[in-house]
């Protein structure tokens, strides 16, 4: 059992990491929320503590202009752990 950190965002802000972020999912928002939905439950049935963590376009493009990261999916899930650990604000 551990600790998942999900990423929380916006319908808005969901449109705007489709285009910026490499492998984002191309799914519609509500879509998305049931990918998360299914996710979260699958987790919290494990017995693993889910964490949602709220994570905007502009953190995205924050995060990857200050540590030099790639614009991909894997900095994308990435960041709510540095969010969550005060490693990233």
């Amino acid at each position: 059992m551990g600790t998942v950190y999900v990423r929380k965002v916006s319908a808005d802000d969901h449109k705007t990491l489709r285009s910026v972020c490499h492998n984002y999912p191309a799914y519609s928002y509500d879509k998305w929320l049931q990918f998360q939905a299914k996710e979260i439950a699958e987790w919290s049935a494990s017995g693993d503590t889910v964490i949602e963590i709220d994570l905007s376009a502009d953190d995205f493009a924050r995060y990857c202009r200050d540590t030099g990261a790639r614009p991909d999916l894997n900095t994308f899930r990435g960041i709510a752990a540095a969010k969550s650990t005060g490693k990233f604000k």
